[in-house]
């Protein structure tokens, strides 16, 4: 099969052809390369098997009625964005017991915990009557604050505005870690992430290896009531020599402020080593900016400069802006 590129925000790859997005994970697997790695795919051709990782991604369309009072009540909210996503994805390594996972209800979990003070807009009012008029009235008592703490069914207020709560819906969300065997109740399963020296290696990422495995998903989406928008996507690209993620947290307010919290995973394949305590590296990167800081300094400051997470990244990475950088990787016990 031809080989498929990954896009323009993995380094060193020119666009995917433009209906990539849209086809089944195993239809952007070059199924010849996979079988020289030394990997196959997974039943259901929902994944790979590669160097001792599964990877597999499960996408869903928004989710329904049923589906969403469900994970409003586990939250304890009942402010979510219009469009929320069941689609994860899941990298498991049996041999170091660790698990990788992205999904929405996570993400939306941090952002509750988070709790940062919501932007003020001119159409807040507005926003706020939408989503009274679509979240009022038919719910349950709610049974959990933001954080999870319990509170009196009276607390359920369908008339809290937009000054209650974070209605961009910002997440510190990086992904999800624990153990591929199970989760004991006492809560060891956690994985933990500790501080480090080591760099995703950009160059590993620009050689033209074949593509054993890609994706992308949408984990939430909002269009802030026709104020902006905001949305959380991870991308994966499996290559023989290594797997990569990219997940970014975006959001435009428009008028207000411009949001981008990247953060790249990356895990070399490349030794019996790694194959037995693999070594997963988490970059996150964090701008923040408003429109009269970016044009204070000459960057575009119309929001039609930032269509999108793509664009935006583009435009915030040239214009030079102040940057938050982090480094971790995960430790295996000894």
């Amino acid at each position: 099969r031809p080989r498929v590129s990954a896009m323009t925000s993995f380094p060193g790859r020119g666009p995917p052809p433009a209906a990539a997005a849209h086809l089944a994970p195993a239809d952007v697997a070059d199924a010849r390369a996979l079988r020289d790695a030394g990997g196959a795919l997974l039943p259901g051709g929902d994944g790979v098997t590669v160097a001792g990782w599964d990877i597999r991604t499960r996408r869903t369309p928004i989710l329904g009625k049923e589906a969403l009072a469900g994970l409003e009540a586990r939250l304890g909210t009942p402010h979510l964005p219009e469009m929320v996503y069941g689609s994860v994805l899941e990298l498991t390594h049996a041999a170091s017991d660790t698990r990788v996972h992205f999904n929405a209800e996570d993400a939306l979990r941090e952002w509750l915990e988070e709790d940062l003070p919501p932007l003020k807009v001119a159409a807040a009012a507005k926003w706020a009557e939408a989503h009274k008029l679509r979240f009022g009235g038919g719910l349950p008592p709610s049974k959990a604050a933001g954080a999870g703490a319990p509170v009196p069914s009276a607390a359920w207020d369908t008339s809290e505005d937009s000054s209650a709560y974070d209605w961009t819906f910002t997440t510190p969300y990086r992904g999800s870690v624990g153990t591929a065997s199970g989760n004991p109740p006492d809560g060891s399963w956690k994985k933990r992430w500790a501080e480090t020296s080591r760099r995703v290696d950009r160059q590993a990422l620009m050689e033209r290896d074949p593509i054993l495995f890609f994706d992308e998903l949408t984990l939430y989406e909002s269009e802030l009531d026709d104020n902006g928008e905001s949305s959380v996507t991870v991308k994966i690209r499996v290559m023989p020599k290594c797997w990569f993620v990219l997940m970014r947290f975006w959001m435009r307010c428009d008028g207000v402020r411009v949001r981008l919290r990247e953060t790249r995973f990356f895990c070399p394949m490349t030794t019996e080593a790694a194959k037995k305590k693999p070594i997963v590296i988490r970059e996150s990167a964090r701008r923040d900016e408003s429109f009269e800081e970016l044009r204070a300094r000459g960057a575009p400051g119309d929001a039609s400069q930032y269509p999108d997470a793509d664009e935006a990244a583009a435009v915030l990475l040239a214009a030079g802006g102040p940057v938050e950088m982090a480094y971790h990787e995960i430790e295996h016990e000894e």
